[in-house]
This record gives structure tokens, C-alpha cells and sequence, in this order.
């Protein structure tokens, strides 16, 4: 199966997350209605849609307080800093 270049970078995605965040670390989501929620990791990133040799189609966490997973994309590790 050609896997396209979606599929790659979101498979990057999920590689550059899992090296550098281990589950239960604290990420701040960005919700459909934009505004933000701080909450902690439950899993580690994959891909969604996986099967056989197909990678799957989007790079995906799942978040404590929230039901069902959200865009890897649209989560980023909050600033302990902070």
C-alpha cells in the first residue's frame, strides 16, 4: 500500500511525541470552540486508523476529563514553568 505524505508527517508526529513525552505528563488541548484545557496525558500518541501495513490517518493522544481522543496536532505539553 502507497502511503501518502499526510500519513507521514502525521506518523512523524507521533514518533517526535513519544521521544520526547511519557504518559501523564500535563498538555494544555485546544477544543472545537478554540478556547484551551489544561489537563494530563492518559496514553501515549498513535495513529488512528491503523491496519496491516496501513499507518493510519491521524496522529492522536488521549487526555484525562476529556471522552474520546483528540488531534495530536492540536495538543502541546504545558510549560511546567508556568
Amino acid at each position: 500500500m502507497k502511503i501518502g505524505k499526510k500519513e507521514r508527517e502525521q506518523v512523524k508526529l507521533v514518533e517526535d511525541w513519544n521521544s520526547k513525552h511519557s504518559v501523564g505528563i500535563e498538555v494544555i488541548v485546544t477544543k472545537d470552540d478554540k478556547t484551551e484545557r489544561r489537563t494530563k496525558t492518559r496514553s501515549a500518541a498513535l495513529m488512528l486508523g491503523a491496519s496491516g501495513e496501513y499507518p493510519g490517518h491521524t496522529a492522536v493522544i488521549w487526555v484525562d476529563g476529556v471522552p474520546g481522543c483528540y488531534a495530536l496536532e492540536r495538543a502541546r505539553a504545558a510549560d511546567v514553568k508556568a
